[in-house]
């Protein structure tokens, strides 16, 4: 187990309206303005799907920075050109259309048009199509499925989940919900909002609520013909 501790500050301005803002509540807004996360996590075991989760400002990013480095969450998709172009030109055209599809950007369209002509949701699922193609040790995604909706959400984490089960890939989600973790079935999970980390059982099945089999198994056919 290791210790990995996040201290987030912001500092607030001495001025006529913040000063104003503040006098209007009661309470400690400078207190409100510091947190501290300390979190024990094992993450050098074997694993395949990791889920860092909390809410918006809890240090979901700041505390993979440090522990998988400072660019790990660095954007890698180029505005003006078609995601479909954006992968490592020695990759397989079939390659490509793997990892779109395995993020459940299954819209060709999407794949040819300029990147900056996509929605939010479409280019955070093309930025991590790219990532899995980097060839990096460790894959991170930052918040992904915020800009979908829920049932998309869940779709996309399952299909990726099932992508990473593969052989030694890993793959490591930042999230500001909950819903995703029955999809995603992560091998460990740290939530940055209590400070934990709970690791599954790797005998005996697992303490996370999974989906059932009924469900998973329903999720073929939807992942097979699913256009978003």
């Amino acid at each position: 187990m290791q210790n990995y501790r996040v201290e987030l500050e912001s500092v607030i301005p001495k001025t006529y309206r913040t000063q104003k803002a503040v006098d209007s509540v009661n309470l400690d807004v400078m207190k409100k303005s510091r947190h501290v996360l300390e979190v024990e996590a094992d993450l050098t075991s074997p694993y395949n799907v990791g889920l860092i989760v909390g809410a918006s400002g809890s240090g979901k990013t700041t505390l993979a920075r440090q522990i998988f480095g400072e660019d790990c969450t660095r954007d890698v998709l180029v505005g003006e050109t078609p995601v479909i172009e954006q992968f490592p030109k020695g990759m397989k055209y079939d390659a490509c259309v793997e990892a779109l599809t395995g993020v459940g950007l299954t819209s060709i369209p999407c794949w040819v048009r300029p990147a900056h002509t996509l929605s939010n949701g479409q280019r955070a699922r093309a930025e991590a199509a790219l990532k899995t193609a980097t060839g990096s040790d460790v894959v991170v995604l930052d918040e992904w499925t915020s800009t979908v909706d829920r049932t998309i959400a869940q779709i996309m984490c399952a299909k990726i989940s099932k992508q990473y089960r593969k052989g030694a890939r890993r793959i490591v989600l930042l999230s500001c919900h909950y819903d995703v973790i029955p999809w995603l079935q992560p091998d460990w999970i740290i939530d940055c909002n209590t400070g934990s980390y709970e690791k599954k059982k790797s005998t005996g099945g697992s303490r996370l609520n999974l989906p059932s089999e009924n469900v998973q198994a329903a999720l073929g056919g939807i992942l097979a013909s699913i256009i978003i």
